[in-house]
């Protein structure tokens, strides 16, 4: 097989001067989870692209985590929507410089005119996120009203925020008459199986949960993709060569099973759960004066401003402040995450060494002080294990009815009780209106679920689960013996359970201090906080 040449910063240099003009500022940053596994590990901007990551919307995804509640119980996954973002722009550069290798591809666009529809797509990667909400997708059902989701909030953002538009607007190809709406050969791969925006979140989010990271995957991909001409379609599309096959199913697998243990895991649906309570039982404070503007409201209620205001700092802060309090209540004792992680994300998400302090607001300096006094405190309570808190599985559904007729003859209602909960997930390896378009070695150009040599499931599967909270439970005066009971009747369930595959787990090489500090203890690195904050 050819060898496969990592792109460089010249290449990328000229790709982004092809499509913007020669009198570019080309800028440039470290992506620093990527430096165990590429060369270069830079970020290449024009001046443009770069003022638009420096927007006030943009800069918040900088303050909210990718992983949202998973921090609760996991150290390492304080990395953030910015980060991603900046990366799912990276991996729209990146396949795009590989193209640019081709000159009949060069032809291709220059002839029909293309070169501000990649614009556009390029533009689309850096603000797909904008719209996400505290904890990223923990709380997005408690914003607005039943039919708003961070999509059409983002849209709003992007709509009525002047500072973004203006920054949107100075980001524009050279090209006389570009055909912005283009030829709908990029689309599903902004929004598709696999695009850019899954090609960064399933590898990033791999890292710091500890897996391998799989880094042959993207280049391949990217290697072995080609404009052509696909007659189903009527129209060129990115076709993958043959030999892409195994890469292909490589990444979706990955994704999938991140998807079975973390984004779609029993863990993260409670920790999800405990995060909507937590809003629920904060009843005044700075976060409540946010909520206000955006709980129950119409999408054209929402006042932007308002909205931009609500970051996972907030949140975290309303926790450290209220923590005597919530340590009375076993649940949510676990959203407290522990003192390495409030580290970590007090690092990465105000990071003083590159930020002036004066640029602080008053909720986050309020943050690093109830920080500060929660590592000064003497006694910790020992981190409870959310597992522990609650009983739960997973089952095939007619189980699942089984266990809930049970649990209600155990409570003799018919009543749905407050603490018990149900959910079903679905698990989609691909969508076939997605396509993913391959080769045969024959030559025809077939879907990826049509191909002859496939060798994965791509059959939908479903998860049903229940779980209960024991605190809950016991908070609404049941007696002892009966969450015992319901507790047992969970726990005998339990060996049946369906389990996600997982693979053996790599030690996290993510751990922000030793990485950007150089192992500088934690103590003496967050004194630097108030070091800067008192000059």
């Amino acid at each position: 097989m050819e060898k496969i040449e990592e792109v460089t910063k010249g290449e990328q240099t000229e790709l982004l001067k092809w499509l913007f003009g020669d009198d570019i500022t080309i800028q440039e940053e470290p992506d620093i989870s990527l430096a165990p596994y590429c060369k270069d590990i830079n970020i290449y901007y024009t001046k443009e692209i770069a003022e638009l990551f420096q927007t006030r919307a943009l800069k918040r995804e900088g303050k909210i985590m990718q992983l949202g509640s998973s921090i609760y119980q996991k150290s390492n996954v304080y990395h953030t929507r910015l980060e991603h973002s900046k990366g799912a722009y990276r991996n729209c550069l990146q396949f795009l410089t590989m193209q640019y290798r081709k000159p009949e591809w060069k032809n291709y666009i220059e002839k029909n005119r293309l070169k501000g529809y990649l614009v556009e797509k390029m533009k689309f990667m850096c603000v797909h996120d904008v719209g996400h909400f505290m904890f990223s997708h923990a709380m997005e059902g408690i914003v607005g009203d039943e039919n708003c989701n961070h999509e059409d909030i983002g849209q709003k953002i992007l709509q009525e925020d002047e500072e973004v538009k203006r920054a949107l607007e100075k980001i524009q190809a050279k090209e006389e008459n570009s055909n912005l709406e283009g030829d709908g050969s990029l689309e599903f791969f902004c929004e598709g199986n696999i695009d850019f925006d899954r090609m960064d979140f399933s590898l990033r989010d791999r890292v710091y949960m500890g897996e391998k990271y799989l880094e042959d995957v993207i280049s391949n991909l990217d290697f072995m993709c080609d404009l052509k001409w696909v007659e189903k379609e009527n129209a060129y599309r990115y076709v993958y060569r043959p030999e892409a096959l195994p890469y292909i199913e490589k990444f979706l697998i990955a994704r999938d099973d991140m998807y079975q243990k973390e984004y779609k895991s029993k863990e993260r649906i409670i920790g999800d759960r405990i995060s909507v309570k937590l809003v629920n039982e904060i009843k005044d404070g700075e976060i409540q004066n946010y909520l206000q503007h955006i709980i129950g409201k119409k999408l054209e209620e929402i006042n932007v401003d308002e909205y931009l205001k609500t970051n996972d700092i907030v949140f975290l802060n309303e926790l450290l402040k209220r923590r005597k309090e919530l340590e009375q209540d076993e649940i949510l004792r676990c959203a407290i995450p522990d003192n390495q992680a409030l580290l970590q994300v007090a690092i990465n998400l105000l990071d003083p060494k590159n930020t002036d302090s004066s640029e602080y607001s008053r909720g986050e300096k309020e943050f690093l002080r109830n920080l500060r006094a929660k590592l000064a405190e003497k006694e910790q309570l020992p981190k409870e294990n959310l597992e522990n808190m609650v009983a739960s599985v997973q089952l095939e559904e007619d189980k699942r009815e089984e266990i809930q007729k049970r649990i209600q003859d155990v409570l003799g209602t018919d009543e749905k009780l407050k603490g018990i909960y149900c959910y079903e997930r679905e698990y989609k390896k691909y969508k076939e209106e997605e396509p993913i378009y391959i080769e045969e070695e024959d030559g025809r150009i077939v879907t990826l679920n049509q191909h002859s040599k496939l060798q994965m499931d791509l059959s939908v599967k479903h998860g049903y689960g229940i779980y209960a909270i024991l605190s809950e439970l016991k908070k609404q005066g049941l007696e002892e013996e009966k969450i015992a009971e319901v507790q047992a009747i969970i726990e005998e369930y339990q060996n049946e359970e369906i389990k996600p595959t997982r693979n053996k787990l790599e030690k996290s090489r993510m751990n922000m201090f030793q990485t950007r500090h150089g192992g500088q203890n934690y103590e003496e690195r967050f004194n630097e906080f108030f070091d800067e904050e008192e000059r």
